[in-house]
């Protein structure tokens, strides 16, 4: 990618950019819901499992586990969420398996709408044919999902991408839910991407299929590339290759240059809304932590008024 934008560096800078506030601002809130999402969802399966947890530190804990992302092998990501959970109440095996089906989960609705997606791709339409074999897709993940095929096939495959494995199991009526629920937030996701390209280039909305397969495709690839922290570069690559056609170079051409250009520029947009997310949240649980203490150290001296009333010194 690299190497494709500084040969064709002289395409990429004459190109009729724009700057979109208002499509710049739909991207942040497209993004900071995909992240609440995802977070809200990893909390729901910990109350399936009965046992809640407070909705503002389960999504301090679930934001700042973000950050170990970016060290080689997510183990640390894990790891993180399990330890920082622990004081809530949820033990160690229970956490481990949240975040398996977590994983799952994501695994699944992700393929699912890359499959429903992936007939839009341009690059796709010669074997059209073909491609539209791809809707056999989600059927099968929601077969997949069933908790004895999950402890079949999904520890297995849970093993390979070095994931957690799942050692208790969900009622499948639950696990379905969360599933729709996961689907819904990758074409958020989706849109996220779209607003972005929309806030530097014009993208017509025909396309917008494309965006909405290229983003859980990207997490795809990561996953299966753990050793990218964060899939970087990972990512990026199929940003490049998957949008070339919204990004035309000056013959009507797709551009590689321009979409890895773009794929770029939305890493760091990512990672810039991932870091305000993580800070927000941290200070909302900063100022709840000091209201507490406030208002313990406040009970604490209206008891001691009444018991200095009840008992008078003499």
């Amino acid at each position: 990618m690299g190497k494709k934008i500084r040969t064709d560096w002289p395409e990429i800078t004459s190109r009729d950019w724009q700057f979109d506030i208002p499509w710049l601002i739909f991207s942040l809130l497209m993004l900071l819901a995909l992240y609440l999402g995802h977070a809200c969802g990893w909390l729901i399966i910990l109350k399936r499992f009965n046992h809640p947890v407070p909705f503002l530190p389960g999504l301090y804990v679930w934001c700042k586990s973000l950050l170990a992302r970016y060290i080689p092998g997510n183990v640390m990501m894990v790891v993180g969420r399990v330890v920082m959970i622990e004081p809530y109440g949820v033990p160690k095996r229970v956490s481990l398996t949240s975040v398996a089906y977590e994983q799952a989960l994501l695994l699944t609705s992700a393929a699912t709408v890359i499959a429903v997606a992936l007939p839009f791709l341009p690059k796709l339409q010669n074997y059209s044919q073909w491609i539209w074999l791809v809707l056999v897709v989600p059927p099968l993940a929601v077969i997949f999902l069933h908790p004895v095929m999950l402890n079949k096939v999904g520890n297995y495959l849970l093993r390979k991408v070095k994931r957690e494995e799942i050692e208790e199991f969900l009622p499948f009526g639950d696990i379905l839910g969360i599933y729709l629920f996961y689907c819904f937030f990758w074409i958020v996701a989706g849109l996220g991407l779209f607003a972005m390209a929309q806030t530097v280039t014009y993208v017509t909305w025909s396309n917008f299929p494309i965006f909405v397969a290229s983003t859980p495709l990207a997490w795809l690839t990561s996953v299966l590339f753990f050793i990218s922290p964060s899939g970087l570069g990972v990512r990026e690559g199929v940003y490049a290759f998957t949008l070339d056609f919204a990004f035309p170079d000056s013959s009507g051409e797709p551009s590689l240059a321009i979409a890895s250009a773009f794929a770029i520029l939305f890493r760091f947009w990512q990672t810039l809304v991932e870091i305000v997310a993580v800070t927000v949240v941290m200070a909302l649980v900063k100022i709840r932590h000091i209201k507490i203490r406030a208002a313990t150290a406040e009970e604490m001296k209206d008891d001691e008024d009444i018991h200095g009333k009840d008992n008078p010194t003499i």
